[in-house]
């Protein structure tokens, strides 16, 4: 078997500073310290732990923030993982991971959405989405193929609810929601949940440590 080369990539280490104009041969960014960027970023990777703002649009393959991170600008990303404090107006991905607190001003759009903690969105649009509250969570419109809320067994805060006007979907498995509207296929309403308008097409089962208003059954939504 032959020994196949990875290539190292182009790193520059900031750990302060107003940045204009990165190296034009950088390929991946580390910032450890209070750092604000100002032109637009394509990168490959990413890799913040401490305060950065980037005040343009980001492009990279991977984004890894620890501290906390403001994107100012349109983010693409391949993939991104969240272990800080993370804010950003819209974002494309395919993998959303995170553990930590996350703000979407406007939209996210992913393939595979995964959180254990707090979120506040106004729209999230993804075909999976998990999320393992921590605490209190707003999300405005949540829009999934497959949606699975229920609370972080592990953490100690006793408000763990989220929050939403709208969830819509295919598969949706709710617990500890408060809800206007949700719309699905197949809907389970778990444990915790107030719903005011429930709207299904196949199935849709409740717990009767939940309550709903009103249960509407379609043909199509």
């Amino acid at each position: 078997m032959k020994n196949e080369r990875v290539k190292k990539l182009q790193s520059i280490t900031l750990t302060s500073g107003q940045i204009k104009e990165l190296a034009k041969d950088c390929e991946r960014l580390n910032i450890r310290g209070s750092v604000t960027l100002h032109q637009e970023i394509h990168l490959k990777e990413i890799s913040t732990h401490g305060f950065s703002t980037f005040q343009s649009h980001v492009a990279a393959d991977l984004l890894k923030s620890s501290g906390s991170c403001v994107i100012k600008g349109n983010c693409e990303v391949k993939e991104i993982i969240n272990a800080g404090n993370l804010k950003m107006k819209n974002l494309r991905t395919a993998k959303f991971y995170s553990s930590g607190r996350l703000t979407i001003e406007q939209t996210l759009h992913s393939e595979q959405f995964e959180s254990i903690g707090i979120i506040a969105a106004k729209e999230i649009n993804t075909k999976h989405f998990q999320l393992k509250l921590s605490g209190k969570s707003r999300i405005n419109r949540l829009i999934a193929e497959e949606a699975h809320i229920e609370k972080d067994r592990k953490s100690i805060a006793l408000k763990k609810k989220l929050i939403c006007h709208l969830i819509k979907g295919k598969q949706l498995h709710l617990a500890s929601t408060d809800a206007k509207f949700v719309e699905g296929d197949v809907v389970v309403v778990g444990s915790q949940c107030n719903i005011e308008t429930l709207t299904y097409t196949e199935s849709c089962t409740i717990s009767p440590d939940a309550t709903v208003q009103q249960i509407i059954r379609s043909k199509n939504l």
